[in-house]
């Protein structure tokens, strides 16, 4: 993993919830092992033309990394780009590319898309609101 520490701690969390009898089932189903990663939660947005105004996911824990991935039909040098606001940077983001980043903490979109073009999304994210539950006992 590029974040072992912050790996180990979603684990950890999702031990500590599963010791607590709150029981996170897999997103994949057990035949899919590999692709059970440990972020609690998962959206996969099916779109077709996805595209997300400038945000922050204020209910993340700050200090975990959030994976998107885009898929689609677009030309990633004109449309659909990843854009983070505080740094200025607008992204080329080509269909199948994951961006690790902090999504609570970086105001973040997407550029939107030209007409014709489908784009779809899967992101993961720890919510802030287990990690506190679990801190409160």
């Amino acid at each position: 993993t590029w974040f072992p520490e912050v790996a180990a701690f979603y684990q950890g969390v999702q031990k500590e919830l599963k010791a607590s009898g709150i029981d996170l089932q897999a997103v994949f189903g057990p035949g899919a092992a590999a692709f059970n990663l440990p972020f609690a939660a998962h959206t996969l947005n099916l779109g077709p033309v996805v595209c997300c105004f400038l945000h922050r996911d204020s209910q993340n824990w700050p200090q975990g990394i959030c994976p998107a991935m885009a898929v689609g039909k677009y030309d990633h040098t004109r449309s659909g780009h990843f854009i983070m606001e505080e740094a200025k940077v607008a992204l080329e983001f080509k269909s199948g590319d994951i961006i690790l980043f902090l999504s609570s903490l970086i105001t973040h979109g997407n550029a939107p898309l030209a007409p014709g073009e489908s784009r779809m999304s899967w992101t993961c994210w720890m919510a802030g609101g287990l990690v506190r539950w679990l801190a409160a006992g």
